[in-house]
């Protein structure tokens, strides 16, 4: 019986343990597939899909303007050169908006020294330019239409994730992107790692005056 038992156990074929775990990475490599589209639009474009609410500068896991007026206009003057500047990293959005995953300081110099005001509203006024000195202190609108056509027409290649991508991934994108970059601050720390509606909530409760002051909280960081 026990000859009979073990002969039957012979017959029988185990698939190897690492095959499962295989066909597990397989199943999981294939769901967190992220796919890219690259352009290079002009500035002009950029910010005519900003303006029209588009392209999002600031998604809940960007940070604030943090760029001062020398480095912004290191940028344009950059840009008058036609120095090629970083990819800048973009996310299709389920509702057919774009958002900046990296380069949000970037693109917000640029459209700021266009609209001829920074965020905060402070006036954009060229500052330590070294390549053009005799640009220093001019606005967009004080350049010559020549200089103002290099700045709307300058290209930037840009990278789009496909919004058929593991929707995830472009998180794991923005904190691999900004790594070595200005430290975040702890908000902003926040919203890369807890995302979705819960965290949506707590910002718009964090920037709710009467809720801030009821619970005693101090405003968000700006």
């Amino acid at each position: 019986m026990n000859d009979k038992l073990a002969d039957s156990m012979d017959e029988i074929q185990f698939e190897p343990e690492e095959a499962e775990d295989s066909i597990e990475d397989e199943i999981l490599q294939s769901e967190r597939t992220i796919r890219t589209n690259s352009a290079d639009p002009e500035i002009e474009s950029l910010h005519g899909k900003w303006k029209r609410g588009r392209l999002v500068l600031q998604p809940f896991f960007q940070r604030q303007y943090v760029w001062d007026g020398a480095k912004a206009s290191r940028l344009i003057e950059s840009a008058l050169l036609s120095v090629p500047l970083p990819i800048v990293y973009l996310a299709e959005e389920q509702n057919n908006t774009e958002s900046v995953i990296d380069g949000q300081q970037r693109l917000t110099s640029f459209f700021s020294f266009i609209d001829g005001k920074f965020p905060n509203g402070q006036p954009f006024r060229l500052s330590k330019m070294k390549v053009f000195p005799e640009l220093n202190r001019k606005s967009y609108s004080d350049m010559s239409e020549e200089l103002q056509d290099k700045i709307r027409y300058y290209q930037i290649r840009t990278v789009t994730i496909r919004r058929d991508s593991d929707p995830d991934l472009k998180f794991e994108i923005f904190e691999r992107l900004n790594t070595g970059a200005i430290p975040l601050n702890e908000m902003e720390l926040r919203n890369c790692v807890y995302r979705g509606k819960y965290i949506e909530l707590l910002k718009k409760l964090a920037e709710d005056d009467i809720f801030t002051e009821l619970v005693g909280l101090k405003k968000p960081d700006k």
